[in-house]
């Protein structure tokens, strides 16, 4: 998925999927003229197809138009992409590597995904796993663990597409913002488990810059823009309401939002906007208002 991408950076990934995949399909989500004519440029001769969109129709419906291209192709693997990620040039092998092991051992295998490394700060990301009402973020123990995790994100999440048959497509009206949330919820919750892959790298980055806090221990925090910052709300409220989970979950889950609104409400500027938006962003999700800001 592109939207009004760094045209550097989303080339460098393309190259880099190009020689990992069958293969690669561009939705660009509305991002003018002169950016798709660029794109479409770059993909000629190569093995990647441009959809480009009208308008920006978000995240998730970027991700189930370019699923339903893969599922038209036969392919057995799906996997997704935002375009500030690049993954290592044997990522998708270790991970298709890593799924099939898993099912060979009798796993029933929603997703696998790779360790996250900020390419700001060239920090190692954690996994996520809610334990007694806690969301708890768990490092790789040894370099060829697989680690099963409550979630993934959703840029470099490799899902056979048998799944995508079984959980249904991603939530479009989220439009961006825990969509892989409730996608792995919604998996877990129908049975099915999920994977980090510790020898799988993905250079990623998170929020628009990261600062770092202390809160028992020094912790580095991805800062978004305060329109994302509604969406975020809106999307974990509407899980509440309307996505199965456990009530560990649930507990882990409210216990967030909390911490969220009142971190960035107080801590972060520009404040007054930033909790503004985030307290519309509540209510949207109460009242259920779902699709683009």
């Amino acid at each position: 998925m592109s939207f009004r991408p760094d045209l550097g950076a989303l080339q460098q990934l393309l190259l880099a999927l190009c020689a990992q995949v069958r293969v690669v399909y561009v939705v660009d989500n509305g991002s003018g003229h002169a950016v798709v004519e660029l794109l479409s440029s770059f993909a000629a001769g190569r093995n990647i197809e441009l959809i480009a969109l009208p308008i920006n129709c978000g995240i998730a419906a970027a991700h189930n138009i370019g699923i339903r291209r893969v599922a038209e192709l036969g392919l057995e693997y799906v996997v997704l992409f935002d375009q500030d990620s690049l993954p290592a040039a044997d990522m998708i092998d270790r991970l298709v590597d890593a799924q099939r092991l898993l099912a060979a051992h009798g796993a029933r295998v929603a997703a696998v995904g790779p360790v996250s490394v900020d390419r700001r700060t060239g920090t190692l990301g954690k996994f996520v796993r809610v334990q007694s009402g806690r969301i708890c973020r768990v490092a790789c123990g040894a370099p060829d663990d697989m680690m099963e995790t409550d979630f993934l994100i959703s840029s470099g999440s490799l899902i056979p597409m048998a799944v995508i048959e079984a959980v249904g497509e991603m939530k479009e009206g989220y439009f961006i913002d825990h969509v892989d949330t409730e996608w792995c919820l919604r998996a877990r919750m129908a049975g099915w488990q999920i994977f980090g892959v510790c020898t799988a790298r993905l250079t990623h980055a998170l929020g628009d810059h990261v600062i770092r806090v202390w809160f028992g221990r020094w912790r580095e925090v991805s800062v978004h823009s305060p329109l994302r910052d509604y969406y975020i709300l809106r999307n974990a409220v509407l899980m509440l309401r309307q996505s199965p989970m456990t009530w560990s979950w649930r507990f882990a889950h409210l216990g967030r939002i909390v911490q969220f609104l009142v971190f960035f409400g107080l801590a972060v500027p520009p404040r007054r906007r930033r909790f503004a938006m985030m307290m519309k962003g509540i209510w949207h999700g109460v009242i259920g208002r779902m699709g683009a800001y």
